[in-house]
């Protein structure tokens, strides 16, 4: 407990000033990729992208996971095929980490199958190699901006899928408004926040809190769920 008034205020200003600055440190990244050449790209990439920096890479699942355990990143990038199994495990544990991370999918593998397990794992974004990779950088932003970057074709692709679902009508109270629909038709067609803002003449921050209400609305924590649930429901 504080001793004083003054010695209070110093100890808050304090603590306030360095989650400000945690806050401005760069955020560091975990790279699972098997194939050489693709790693070094993302490595590029990484290294190139203001606000986060290179933690380590892994050409491994079992790599991946010990060095994800041992380098606790802000971020892990990771591939699905891996030599030695599916990147799912590491996925699911990031999801459980005690820490705060997240995963961004970067795949080669677009189908219905591995897209879903991976939502359901708990990954916060989807994105497919080949041109997309060049702005991988602004993915992993977005994902820690709380944004679920995916691949257009993969968005299309999970809405086709998932509107063959037999599901029932969405609960009169969920109902989204036209304005948080609107936004999740963008962001299901693979558009970013900063995208979306611009398209609709509004802020930055005026999408983030409409999203926000989305995931209360829908129960759900991340962009792809939220798309993924309200196809299900024939909101989209």
């Amino acid at each position: 407990m504080c001793e004083s008034t003054h010695g209070c205020h110093f100890f808050n200003n304090r603590i306030s000033l360095l989650y400000r600055m945690s806050k401005q440190l760069p955020q560091s990244v975990l790279i699972v990729e098997d194939r050489p050449d693709i790693a070094r790209r993302l490595q590029t990439v990484v290294e190139s992208t203001s606000g986060i920096t290179l933690a380590g890479m892994a050409s491994t699942l079992s790599q991946g996971i010990e060095a994800f355990y041992h380098l606790k990143p802000r971020l892990v990038l990771v591939d699905i095929g891996l030599p030695d199994g599916s990147g799912v495990d590491l996925i699911k544990a990031v999801a459980s980490a005690e820490w705060e991370v997240d995963a961004l999918v970067i795949s080669i593998f677009g189908d219905e199958s591995r897209v879903i397990e991976a939502i359901q794992a708990g990954a916060k974004g989807y994105v497919l190699k080949g041109q997309e990779m060049d702005k991988v950088g602004e993915d992993i932003m977005s994902v820690l901006e709380g944004g679920s970057p995916i691949s257009p074709s993969i968005a299309r692709h999970l809405l086709a899928v998932l509107k063959e679902a037999n599901v029932p009508s969405m609960p009169k109270e969920s109902v989204l408004t036209q304005r948080e629909t609107e936004i999740l038709k963008a962001v299901s067609r693979g558009y970013k926040r900063r995208e979306i803002a611009d398209q609709l003449g509004i802020s930055a921050g005026t999408v983030g809190n409409h999203i926000t209400n989305i995931y209360r609305k829908l129960e759900v924590s991340s962009n792809m769920e939220a798309v993924a649930h309200a196809s299900r429901l024939g909101v989209l």
